[in-house]
């Protein structure tokens, strides 16, 4: 008996130890928390200004790329005051917006065909100058669309789920190919469409039951569609983020129409700029650009009479068509065909002209960055 009071005498005098362990606690708390919610706050602000810069830079390219445009003989003559002809002169462009930036741009005359650029974003935080010196330029590149796989690095057929041809002669696959080879800056400016950016980083095809406009999208971009339907590109579309196609939402089918798909995106290693799925079935000619990797997994609806021409740009092209491919394939590192059909089909149509829009079909010329900075 005498124990047990004991114990409970010792138990009724350590009534007050939970009060000191939360008061312990509550200190820690106090030393720790303040320089906690100041680091998250740093690293939000960080991650806030990062986006900003981010689409700040993406607008002043664009500014570039319409300066180009204007550049084109078709073109020049929207420019106030018209084209300066004599060193030391400069023209105000066209003021843009885009995404609530205010894009202002100056063009300058330095040489013959040789021009700077000064592109200016401004927003409510802050303001991005992209400077870029251009030069016209007239190279052929279509030596890449005279193989059914054109590779600077290696290609791989996979043997017994892929078929090639023809896999000997002159359109045949052709590895560490030395020909002449586009850069990204100049395929950039080839293929920009000046126009008003889209919004939304998805594009429903619903939207555009008798014809797809040139679209100009800063940023990624997810095209579906949620109507089964055939779908025609009337105008280029140009992407500068990655890019998704008929990845998710109803299958639908996509007439090229002999125009292009252009994805400014350098997204590389196991990552790809470009991914196009089964949701998506591929009719007609036209060209499949990107700067990065492309995944190209399409059901294919395409005859002989067509001509498809997939060109990543700086990365490699990993191809799975569900169906027979007819045109070129071409990948600066690797081509990778793992199944599917792959047939060499003629860049030319019955007149001798040809049906996609590529540099040096027809002598087409473009203006090329030669110099590129941001302040």
């Amino acid at each position: 008996m005498k124990n047990l009071i004991s114990i409970s005498r010792k138990l009724r005098n350590q009534k007050g130890q939970a009060l000191v362990i939360a008061l312990v606690f509550l200190g820690i708390g106090a030393l720790t928390l303040p320089p906690l919610m100041t680091l998250m706050g740093s690293a939000l602000v960080q991650g806030t200004t990062f986006e900003n810069r981010t689409a700040g830079l993406y607008a002043a390219d664009a500014g570039i790329e319409q300066a180009i445009w204007y550049l084109d003989p078709e073109n020049s003559p929207l420019i106030p005051g018209g084209l300066p002809a004599n060193t030391g002169e400069s023209r105000t462009l066209p003021g843009i917006s885009i995404d609530g930036r205010t894009v202002s741009v100056t063009l300058a005359y330095l040489t013959e065909d040789t021009y700077q650029i000064v592109s200016t974003s401004t927003s409510p935080t802050e303001t991005i100058s992209v400077t870029a010196v251009v030069s016209e330029t007239f190279n052929n590149y279509t030596g890449i669309m005279n193989h059914v796989i054109t590779s600077q690095g290696d290609y791989t057929i996979q043997g017994g789920q892929a078929s090639v041809s023809p896999d000997t002669g002159d359109n045949a696959p052709i590895s560490n190919y030395d020909g002449p080879w586009p850069g990204a800056n100049e395929l950039s400016s080839f293929y920009y469409v000046n126009t008003t950016p889209y919004a939304s980083n998805t594009l429903n095809l619903a939207n555009y039951p008798v014809g797809i406009p040139e679209i100009l999208r800063l940023g990624t971009l997810d095209i579906v569609a949620t109507a089964n339907a055939v779908y025609t590109l009337e105008g280029d579309i140009y992407i500068t983020g990655d890019t998704l196609i008929g990845m998710t939402g109803s299958n639908f089918t996509l007439d090229l129409n002999g125009h292009s798909i252009y994805v400014k995106s350098n997204t590389a290693g196991n990552q790809y700029a470009l991914r196009i799925g089964g949701k998506c079935t591929l009719i007609g000619s036209g060209s499949i650009i990107a700067e990065g990797n492309i995944e190209f997994k399409p059901n294919m609806s395409t005859s002989l009479s067509d001509y498809i021409f997939v060109l990543s740009v700086n990365g490699k092209t990993y191809m799975q068509p569900n169906g027979n491919f007819y045109g070129t394939l071409a990948g600066s590192t690797e081509v990778y065909l793992q199944n599917g059909s792959v047939t060499y089909s003629s860049p030319f149509d019955e007149y001798g002209n040809y049906k996609i829009d590529f540099p040096g079909s027809g002598l087409s010329h473009f203006w090329g960055i030669i110099s590129w900075s941001i302040s």
